[in-house]
């Protein structure tokens, strides 16, 4: 793609403003290019021609647009500089990381990774320590953790799988149930004794009020593997009931999720006052201290969407809004050439700390992820954006 886009710069640099607005002229040079890289290894030479087509018709796009209102030397000047603006993008996300992981910790890549897992998918010793850093981002950030843990290929996902360690995404089902457990919490609990403190009231609820509402739709998966989606959010199950467990009680509490009120017996109960994010955010901290154990359609996508992350918000930091060759960034095809790349760097110990070798090489599979890109940019917005700044950031220390 660089080589295209410089081999252009160059060509449009020496060519005559008179001679730049005519498309005839453009056409001829695009064929000239084209069979002087016939010699080219098939799939490359497809993908070349298509991605040098792609240029041209936008230039020639604008020319016939521009033609009649600005001078032929100002409709090149701004061609030109468009073509150095992509160039320079590109040049930063070729050398975005070091092949041979030496000195990794200075590379963009890494901080970029670093500044996004602090926010989307922290590490820490515990689940507490990650639960609170993911709560000291919600204002800005919640909409994006959420959906950092609900892969749009939920379909493909196994909720209880023989691997009892392996973590799937959250699914819209599962996803209903959190929210009705929520409901459930904070609306009219049953309270039993903590078995592990007899002075304590717990709040629980009774396992069929929580699969009623969904015993017409929900999946056997889900309905299976109940024990395990209340292990990922911080329950239990008690016999017939699904109650806190003891860490959850104390994480909670901490986080005034709890209140406590002493009876007149001097038990004291444990009122819930939960929020939409408390127990999503809860599913995400487990998937993060666990995150060797995450499913390959969570890994999949946890790594796109870092992928996504960092290379919207190189290009915000280098193209200008109104860059006439922007669609070709966001053009699938470009997309599928270089957001798995970033996805395989990004699962590397020293970035993300993932399974690598479950990111899916299939161009069907990448295209099932890929196609759900443009309606999630909405959410992310104001991450790409915080993107490009660290990226201008950075690059000032550099100088």
């Amino acid at each position: 793609m660089r080589p295209i886009l410089r081999e252009t710069r160059r060509i449009m640099i020496d060519l005559d403003p008179d001679l730049f607005i005519s498309t005839e002229i453009l056409d001829g040079i695009r064929q000239e290019e084209e069979k002087r890289n016939l010699r080219k290894v098939r799939a490359l030479s497809e993908f070349s021609a298509m991605y040098r087509s792609n240029i041209y018709e936008i230039m020639k796009d604008f020319i016939l647009q521009f033609s009649g209102t600005l001078k032929p030397i100002v409709i090149k000047d701004y061609i030109i500089d468009h073509l150095y603006e992509s160039i320079e993008a590109l040049t930063v996300l070729l050398h975005i990381s070091n092949p041979e992981q030496q000195k990794f910790d200075k590379t963009l890549l890494y901080r970029l990774v670093k500044y996004l897992e602090e926010i989307l998918f922290p590490r820490g010793a515990s689940i507490d320590s990650i639960y609170t850093q993911l709560l000291s981002k919600i204002d800005r950030y919640y909409e994006c953790q959420r959906h950092l843990v609900q892969p749009h290929t939920y379909f493909r996902e196994k909720q209880e799988d023989p691997d009892a360690l392996l973590i799937p995404g959250m699914s819209p089902m599962v996803y209903k149930i959190i929210n009705n457990i929520t409901s459930l919490y904070n609306l009219n609990p049953n309270y039993i004794n903590f078995p592990e403190n007899l002075n304590h009231d717990i709040p629980v609820l009774i396992k069929k009020e929580i699969f009623d509402p969904y015993i017409h739709r929900i999946a056997n998966t889900e309905h299976d593997a109940i024990e395990s989606i209340a292990e990922r959010i911080g329950l239990c199950i008690e016999k017939i009931f699904l109650a806190p467990q003891e860490s959850t009680i104390k994480l909670f509490l901490t986080h005034d999720f709890f209140r406590t009120v002493t009876q007149k017996n001097g038990n004291i109960k444990f009122i819930p006052q939960f929020s939409n994010e408390t127990l999503v955010l809860y599913y995400s901290a487990f998937a993060s201290k666990r995150r060797g154990f995450l499913s390959k359609e969570l890994v999949n996508w946890i790594a796109m969407n870092f992928a996504l992350l960092i290379y919207m918000g190189v290009l915000n930091w280098k193209l200008d809004d109104e860059n006439i060759f922007y669609p070709i960034f966001k053009d699938l095809q470009t997309n599928e050439k270089i957001l798995p790349y970033l996805m395989k760097l990004i699962c590397f110990p020293n970035y993300l700390g993932m399974d690598k070798m479950k990111i899916k090489d299939s161009v069907q599979h990448r295209k099932e992820i890929f196609n759900f890109l443009g309606s999630q940019i909405d959410n992310l917005k104001d991450l790409i954006e915080d993107v490009a700044k660290l990226c201008n950031s950075i690059s000032k220390e550099k100088k």
